[in-house]
């Protein structure tokens, strides 16, 4: 009579259990679960440390401005991947939950300027100038933009006299609004919400809601929709 043969079929062969530390089995199947759960569990840490860093260094950032008498105020949830610099008279006020990311330089140039951002905003990297009002409201996204509320020098011809006049006015970006890198948003300039400004853009004026905006000078080269049915 034939011996009865040990070798196992080749999807069992695949699946062969090891032992394992304490002394039962696992399937090669089981530990690619486990690696899996494992790598996992290692991203979800290195987050958890990232946000903890940044939320302390928005604590130690709120801390230093009330030493130093800078007149600056956030909300809850202030976080900083970054720098963020704050130099001038004027004050500057983050809504709740405003993430910092590269270096962003809110910076005012008399008692009376304000810079406002609104809550679950995104800063990245974004120059500010500030004479009168700089107004960004929630859930915009500010990349690495120039924002000025003034030209900073007369454009007169003789602009070296000391009384030659300077152009103030005040910059609003509405809700939901993107900067793209690089544009420059000049004074007087109003985005309606939902907006985005297109990579080294010169924007002067006001311009829609809805809009894509490019170019120099920047004008509105497409409207925005709410495609309701795009996952349908």
């Amino acid at each position: 009579m034939a011996e009865p043969s040990s070798t196992l079929p080749d999807h069992a062969e695949r699946e062969r259990v090891t032992p394992r530390a304490s002394g039962g089995w696992r399937s090669p199947s089981e530990r690619r679960s486990l690696v899996a759960r494992a790598g996992r569990l290692v991203r979800n840490f290195d987050v958890v440390v990232r946000e903890g860093r940044a939320i302390l260094k928005g604590m130690l950032c709120r801390v230093s401005c009330r030493v130093r008498g800078v007149r600056f105020q956030a909300g809850r949830n202030l976080r900083i991947d970054g720098r963020l610099i704050i130099r001038g008279p004027g004050t500057v006020i983050f809504g709740d939950n405003v993430r910092i990311g590269m270096t962003v330089t809110p910076w005012t140039y008399d008692p009376a300027a304000v810079i406002s951002v609104g809550d679950d905003a995104f800063i990245n990297g974004a120059g500010f100038g500030c004479q009168r009002e700089i107004r960004i409201g929630p859930k915009a996204i500010i990349g690495r933009a120039s924002i000025m509320d003034t030209d900073f020098h007369s454009l007169e011809i003789d602009r070296h006299r000391p009384d030659a006049p300077v152009r103030v006015a005040p910059v609003v970006l509405e809700e939901n609004v993107w900067i793209g890198a690089q544009a420059g948003i000049l004074p007087g300039t109003r985005i309606g919400r939902n907006s985005v400004v297109g990579f080294g853009a010169v924007c002067a004026g006001v311009f829609p809601a809805n809009a894509v905006i490019a170019g120099n000078p920047a004008r509105v080269i497409k409207t925005l929709t709410a495609d309701r049915n795009r996952d349908a």
